[in-house]
């Protein structure tokens, strides 16, 4: 009975956090539809141009270093180690995306504005989660989960009542990452010193400590970086070949697959802490466990969104977009496994940290970038749009083979009799 209330009790936290992811991502993608009903497409354009490229500037401020952290089972590096790595990797991510802002033509002030402000938002966000990585190492799971809901929340009601009032995009954002910081402030960080007081500024080896976890992090910082490389190169093609509108409708056709890529990693994230500790400990049954309870929970929630576009898919969508959307509904069922093969790859990387082979996770990252280059042009002009989401099956799915070959000798080359 014990254990049985501690599964449950887990599995509450689990699910906790993964509601929290959930009503984050939801806050942002309201925004970006309502924007269309209060301000028109340009606005709207603009503020899904500023969520992209932070994107690519997120994965350096990223940096991989959450995985690494919930997964430190020898505790190698402290959570002071931790959180000024990562505030270094958000120093790193600001000034490229300046340099990148002055140097490159094509971008209205107005556009650069929008970029660094939602960027700001994006690094507070970061900051905070490396708060919450401590605490889930404190079995406090569910904080992270709640302190997510606040966030949504608070940020999707500030920006829309900026809107209103002001009616000017820079304006909105501002607020919004005045309102995340203020919630990071109040609520991450009062916790987070609740379980670890004592000194804030860096002490003697604190340097060399953040120098060594920022290498030993790097491949894991590529890793990151390199999917959102893979996901724009066939688009780019649509763009090219098929032009603007084909690739508005392809993109369209993807939006709704972004709660698999917000579930499954909220799901690996969860358990990361299970993994690493039973790898450090050679528990050889529950590190076969909790790899399989990854790759099942993908499986389950891909096969949910299928049935889901299956059963009320075209509604969602007619009411959404329009009917005209319809006449390529079908991709959308090739856009889920395209996207649930795209979120296994986050399993094979939790794992593979847990592990330590930080090389395997940016060398299997780059093997599906160089299929996706080489194969998107010709299957593009073959099948249109759908090639696009061909191409990405084709790479993630070899992805998570070369994963799971080299977790497979992993494990057996540590537990061999």
């Amino acid at each position: 009975m014990t254990g049985r209330k501690t599964a449950m009790s887990e599995q509450k936290k689990i699910t906790i956090n993964a509601i929290g992811s959930i009503v984050s991502m939801l806050g942002q993608w309201l925004i970006s539809v309502l924007l269309v009903r209060m301000g028109g497409y340009a606005d709207a354009g603009v503020f899904s141009l500023a969520m992209s490229m932070s994107n690519v500037f997120n994965a350096i401020a990223n940096y991989g270093i959450r995985n690494y952290q919930v997964s430190d089972a020898r505790r190698d590096f402290s959570q002071w180690q931790y959180l000024w790595a990562r505030t270094a990797a958000i120093a790193l991510s600001f000034a490229v995306c300046g340099v990148y802002l002055l140097a490159s033509a094509g971008y209205s002030s107005g556009e650069r504005l929008a970029i660094g402000l939602y960027l700001v938002y994006s690094n507070i966000n970061i900051f905070g989660d490396t708060l919450l990585g401590t605490l889930q190492l404190h079995g406090m799971l569910q904080l992270n989960g709640y302190s997510s809901i606040i966030k949504g929340a608070v940020c999707f009601v500030v920006f829309c009542l900026s809107y209103l009032v002001w009616h000017s995009l820079p304006h909105s954002l501002g607020m919004m990452a005045a309102a995340i910081a203020a919630v990071t402030v109040l609520y991450d960080w009062r916790l987070y010193r609740q379980v670890e007081p004592g000194r804030i500024w860096p002490v003697r080896g604190d340097g060399q400590a953040v120098c060594r976890l920022a290498w030993l992090c790097l491949g894991l910082m590529v890793s990151n970086l390199l999917p959102l490389i893979t996901t724009a190169i066939p688009r780019r093609v649509i763009q090219q070949i098929l032009g603007a509108e084909q690739l508005g409708y392809f993109s369209t056709i993807f939006t709704p697959t972004v709660l698999v890529t917000t579930l499954i990693p909220t799901v690996v994230v969860a358990i990361l802490p299970h993994i690493g500790r039973a790898w450090a400990e050679r528990d050889r049954r529950a590190m076969k466990r909790w790899v399989v309870v990854s790759y099942t929970s993908v499986a389950v929630i891909t096969l949910a969104a299928e049935l889901a576009a299956l059963l009320i898919g075209k509604s969602v969508m007619q009411l959404i977009f329009g009917k005209e959307i319809l006449q390529y509904y079908d991709l959308l069922y090739w856009a889920i496994l395209a996207t649930g093969l795209n979120a296994a790859t986050s399993c094979g990387n939790g794992i593979l940290t847990a592990m330590r082979k930080n090389i395997s996770v940016a060398g299997t990252a780059s093997a599906a970038l160089l299929l996706t280059a080489a194969m998107s042009s010709i299957l593009i002009s073959k099948n249109g749009i759908y090639g696009a989401s061909f191409v990405l099956i084709l790479a993630y799915g070899m992805q998570n083979i070369l994963q799971i070959f080299l977790i497979l000798l992993s494990l057996y080359r540590e537990f061999k009799e």
